[in-house]
């Protein structure tokens, strides 16, 4: 399952992914970056940090949403995920490739607001468990 939270800041849009890109998420996030590209987004962020699982189908879905923002004039961006998300744009030499950058300070801000909007909803306190 996926989770697509959204966040606009002017032109510029960022997706905070929760949960599990892999084939039958991959055309969720696609049809969510051509409805941003189509609305002119000047700058489209996939937030990796929160993704649990990704697989071959989700990263050619991010190559894709890459390709896509190319063609719309949108700028494009990853902010990295954990490392077995990573581990997979390492295996396959895209880490040099693709346009991943740490996280703004804004982003971060807006990173906690929407966890605490979604913990809110599910009665919880916000903060996680240590693991």
């Amino acid at each position: 399952m996926l989770s697509i939270d959204s966040h606009r800041d002017g032109d510029r849009h960022t997706l905070l992914l929760t949960g599990e890109l892999d084939i039958a998420t991959a055309p969720e996030l696609e049809g969510k970056a051509q409805e941003l590209c189509a609305h002119q987004a000047s700058e489209l962020v996939l937030d990796l940090t929160k993704l649990e699982f990704i697989d071959s189908a989700g990263l050619n879905s991010i190559l894709r949403v890459r390709a896509l923002c190319q063609e719309h004039m949108c700028e494009f961006c990853l902010t990295p995920g954990a490392r077995p998300v990573q581990r997979l744009f390492e295996v396959t030499r895209l880490i040099d490739r693709l346009p991943f950058r740490k996280p703004r300070p804004e982003d971060e801000g807006d990173r906690a607001r929407v966890e605490g909007e979604s913990s809110a909803r599910e009665g919880g306190s916000g903060l996680e468990p240590e693991r």
